[in-house]
């Protein structure tokens, strides 16, 4: 630490495509103690379930940076390498594995709360901190809409791309990590992605087309405001654009373009496949495996990220999204 004990964020490697892997010292007990005691006078103490957007995270923030500096100044300084080096922060160590599961998604809160204004995953509980794990009640009912509740594979996508305003970052803490080695972790830099794409006329009628065509997208029934598998919730909005730099998620494009076929024309399917062509390319992917007690920052607006399948059904990640306030793209 220090003079002013705050974090700090120490660069270690590059590992390629914007992604950067860094150490972070412990938080100090006393900053932990004081972190918790001011999240339960705003959000009480019992469990993550109280853990909601309440629309003063600007006081919280403030409040959090009196208590804890050294989280505070991590906060900033991840926030900061994502608008400007990197689209991907790696941590390898959080140093949160000594704390039971409640007090780490408290914890993780705070900082999220550094970098900007956490943001409800459903619209039902409206819950901040998301548990990606296997719900084997939803997989065996078919019910399982999203990432998040089953063991497959996940392809490149960005987080809500089925929402006018993506969130600008995200938190992915890995608080087990799988016992078979599955599970592993994948990323995609935004502008090395379309930079690849502008490097052939193909690719750029592509990139052209992707970049002025609102297209439907889906919103995963567990994200709808009913919740029901029936729902048809649709967002249109162009896949490039400036903020963010790209949206995208196969299935729910598949799926809005089922509901809207329309819009399912054969330039728009060419360019997609163009595109998911470049993402399956294994010459411009990062992929690694994330440790128990690891973390992963991203810029969700510049960053495409991914998981392998994996067969533990232990292995559980804590996700928060985080709003920055700033204006984005038009969308609908």
């Amino acid at each position: 630490m220090n003079a002013f004990g705050a974090i700090m964020l120490t660069h270690v490697q590059d590992l390629g495509f914007r992604t950067g892997e860094f150490t972070a010292e412990p938080l100090p007990d006393a900053e932990t103690a004081r972190v918790l005691a001011v999240l339960a006078a705003r959000h009480g103490a019992k469990s993550d379930a109280a853990l909601v957007p309440d629309g003063r995270e600007a006081e919280l923030r403030g409040e959090l940076a009196e208590a804890a500096p050294g989280l505070s100044a991590l906060a900033t300084a991840i926030r900061d390498r994502l608008e400007t080096s990197h689209s991907g922060v790696l941590i390898r160590r959080a140093h949160l594995s000594r704390h039971d599961l409640d007090t780490r998604r408290r914890l993780l809160y705070a900082l999220a709360v550094g970098m900007g204004a956490p943001t409800a995953t459903d619209r039902i509980d409206r819950k901040v901190v998301w548990d990606i794990k296997l719900r084997p009640e939803l997989v065996r009912s078919g019910g399982a809409s999203t990432f998040s509740e089953h063991a497959d594979e996940a392809d490149f996508h960005t987080d809500t791309q089925y929402f006018p305003n993506p969130e600008r970052y995200m938190l992915i803490y890995f608080a087990r990590a799988a016992a078979c080695g599955g599970g592993r972790s994948s990323l995609r830099d935004a502008r090395c992605f379309r930079e690849a794409l502008a490097g052939s006329d193909e690719g750029r009628w592509a990139l052209d087309l992707l970049s002025r065509t609102a297209l439907p997208f889906r919103i995963p029934a567990t994200f709808t405001r009913t919740g029901s598998q029936d729902a048809v919730e649709l967002t249109f909005a162009t896949v490039f654009g400036d903020r963010p730099l790209i949206r995208f998620r196969t299935d729910t494009l598949r799926r809005g373009l089922a509901a809207c076929p329309e819009h399912d024309t054969p330039e728009v399917r060419r360019a997609l496949a163009i595109l998911q062509a470049e993402l399956d390319s294994p010459a411009r992917r990062l992929e690694t495996f994330m440790e128990s007690d690891s973390l992963l920052a991203m810029n969700n607006h510049e960053a495409l990220h991914g998981r392998g399948a994996f067969a533990d059904p232990e292995r559980h990640a804590l996700r928060i999204r985080i709003d920055d306030g700033a204006p984005q793209d038009s969308a609908r």
